[in-house]
């Protein structure tokens, strides 16, 4: 691990425990790494706006990759880095699909979320079609606790040619609240990572990616580090070219403890 020059790390799951908090100690690790010039790269399906103050509390680098790797953004200066944003026609598309299957959404944009939801909508601007929204979005979250309109979303959207489903409810049951992250279809954690590589100059072979789900798996492959937490899916498991403590047991923290002694 002495070649590794930058980390990438996935949030939810990973970093977080169960009640979606992050252990001090995680914090520690990422200003350590920080003083010895390998800065921590948060690679998330999380919007910007929500993503950002957790950077900023957990002193990671200012770059951060957002919206399944739609968006990465330098929030110290301000910078969009890459975008990769829905189209008119795509939008069009999402809001036919929604109003058949009558479904919630949010939208992402830089900095505003958006939502036909009426309720738990603190932080969002409330519209009810996604065409009324005149900034470009990179992210759009299609929601329904109806199983069947989900499965015949899914068809529907397998049969888009400018659209793919990047993240989705991990446990699937009736009456759960379901819901598809919707990008476009060259959109991807795993080409976001290697675009901000490539910005700051910083060989593939030389990163590590950490991640629990099946969404990380094409993160985990741009790179010669790969890390899998003991809680992560088995396809991506089998990617992985080194396991470390579940999410419960801080196994970002404990492979990041190692990388830090290989350095030192």
């Amino acid at each position: 691990m002495k070649n590794v020059k930058i980390v990438f790390t996935d949030f939810d799951s990973t970093l977080t425990k169960e009640n979606g908090i992050v252990d001090i100690k995680n914090k520690m690790i990422f200003e350590r790494l920080a003083d010895i010039g390998i800065p921590v790269v948060i690679n998330t399906g999380r919007p910007l706006n929500f993503i950002v103050p957790k950077c900023k509390q957990l002193c990671t680098s200012n770059y951060v990759i957002a919206s399944n790797g739609a968006e990465i953004y330098n929030f110290k200066n301000k910078k969009v880095i890459y975008q990769n944003i829905l189209s008119k026609e795509s939008i069009e598309q999402l809001d036919v699909l929604i109003k058949k299957y009558n479904l919630f959404f949010m939208a992402n944009s830089l900095n505003k979320r958006y939502t036909n939801k009426s309720e738990n909508n603190i932080g969002f601007t409330i519209i009810d079609n996604l065409a009324e929204i005149e900034s470009p979005i990179s992210q759009v979250i299609l929601e329904s606790y109806v199983l069947q309109n989900m499965m015949e979303l899914r068809r529907d959207l397998e049969n888009s040619t400018s659209l793919k489903i990047a993240n989705k409810t991990k446990h699937v049951a009736e009456g759960k609240l379901l819901y598809y992250d919707i990008v476009n279809n060259d959109v991807s954690k795993g080409n976001a990572l290697e675009i901000l590589c490539n910005y700051l100059q910083v060989p593939l072979n030389r990163a590590m990616a950490i991640g629990d789900a099946d969404n990380d798996i094409d993160m985990l492959k741009k790179v010669e580090y790969r890390v899998a937490v003991e809680n992560a899916t088995d396809k991506l498991k089998e990617v992985a070219n080194i396991i470390t403590l579940s999410n419960k047991q801080n196994g970002v923290e404990a492979i990041l403890n190692k990388l830090y002694q290989s350095l030192n």
